[in-house]
């Protein structure tokens, strides 16, 4: 193979590496945004005000995300770099494909799919048995719990 051919092969490669980062990239921000519009479903179905709070703090995720994204990526393109310079001077067929990058990504977006699970399920509403709870409590006496727990101890 000869300079040309080689030259127009890690270019290609490169060009396919580039646009699986740009799609990695997307898709974490995807996962954050469906993220963001479960948790405000939620709180609209719990009738809780939607603050720009919650939304500033969606911007900060998206900004650590890809702050991780990027050094991975840095990361990537060292190892990518040091591929195509074996492959140029060697002859070393070496792939070149951004796996830090990849794994990176994947694991952020399912730290966003987990997130989705919890704004999707009722059995992380705390506050709302928290509030029950303590208004049972609050009509009921302590004498009155231990002497129920006293007569309910066998079944």
């Amino acid at each position: 193979m000869d300079n040309t051919d080689l030259l127009q092969a890690v270019t290609v490669d490169l060009l396919w590496a580039a646009g699986f980062v740009a799609v990695e990239y997307l898709c974490v921000l995807l996962a954050v945004l469906a993220d963001l519009w479960s948790g405000w479903r939620k709180a609209g179905r719990r009738k809780e005000r939607r603050t720009s709070r919650g939304l500033r703090n969606t911007v900060d995720k998206v900004a650590r995300y890809f702050n991780a994204l990027i050094a991975l990526t840095v990361i990537d393109i060292m190892i990518i770099a040091g591929a195509a310079y074996l492959r140029s001077t060697q002859g070393w067929d070496i792939p070149i494909f951004p796996v830090c990058t990849l794994v990176g990504a994947v694991a952020l977006a399912l730290i966003e799919v987990k997130s989705i699970c919890e704004n999707a399920s009722e059995k992380g509403d705390m506050q709302e048995a928290a509030a029950l709870l303590k208004k049972v409590l609050s009509s009921v006496s302590a004498a009155e719990i231990l002497a129920w727990i006293d007569r309910n101890r066998d079944s």
